[in-house]
């Protein structure tokens, strides 16, 4: 396998494996004919996300050479991440990244083409694996709620950084309530801040959920970069 990205679509890339990192510790790398697959699922295994990137968002894509069987791989996401570190040096030095499989050596190239002639290569150790896929049934799932990525990033902005979870749910007049979750404890006096959101119907692409239903999620994997 072999693919390179060149100009703002480094940093996109960049963008995608910071999302990823903030569920799963480790990176699911496929390269397919219909694009290249990046996935994660974090430990319990009650959180799965997925990035395919189609030929058209490379420069140049190759998923594998005349003869080779496909590849697929895993590696730790921390070092991934750490070729993406910093998305302000992406956009300010980096020109081209240049990212190739080579089942021999068992190693993930990465290289970075930056500006006058300076190249970084990190070499990822990584290890075989079955693809990542997640298993479940749609027609099992009534409560859908789909909306713009900067809606639901902007409803979180307003909770400190420090909160771990936050509940979801449909209130009255069909708006969604997103409220800092607590731990009741009745026998303390002391009462702790709540911080609430409120979204109307309007802003969302669907909203198929009853009044009354609710979730509570982890706020710290649920940002965006």
């Amino acid at each position: 396998m072999k693919c390179l990205v060149t100009g703002s679509n480094v940093k996109v890339l960049g963008k995608a494996v910071h999302s990823l990192s903030r569920i799963g510790d480790e990176l699911y790398l496929e390269p397919l004919e219909d694009g290249l697959s990046l996935r994660t699922v974090n430990s319990s295994r009650s959180a799965y996300a997925c990035f395919l990137f189609a030929p058209l968002f490379f420069q140049q894509y190759q998923a594998a050479t005349p003869g080779q069987d496909q590849l697929r791989c895993k590696i730790l996401m921390k070092s991934f991440l750490s070729v993406f570190r910093s998305l302000a040096m992406l956009e300010k030095t980096v020109e081209k990244c240049c990212i190739s499989l080579n089942d021999r050596s068992s190693r993930l190239v990465v290289q970075l083409h930056c500006k006058y002639g300076v190249r970084k290569t990190h070499n990822l150790s990584f290890q075989d694996c079955e693809s990542l896929q997640a298993v479940f049934d749609p027609a099992l799932c009534p409560h859908v709620l789909r909306a713009p990525a900067r809606v639901l990033v902007e409803a979180v902005l307003p909770f400190p950084p420090a909160l771990a979870e936050v509940t979801l749910g449909i209130g009255h007049g069909r708006r969604v309530i997103l409220r800092s979750y607590q731990e009741e404890e009745a026998d303390s006096a002391i009462k702790a801040m709540v911080t609430e959101m409120s979204i109307g119907e309007e802003d969302f692409q669907q909203l198929q959920a009853q009044e009354g239903v609710a979730i509570t999620f982890c706020l710290r994997n649920s940002g965006g970069s």
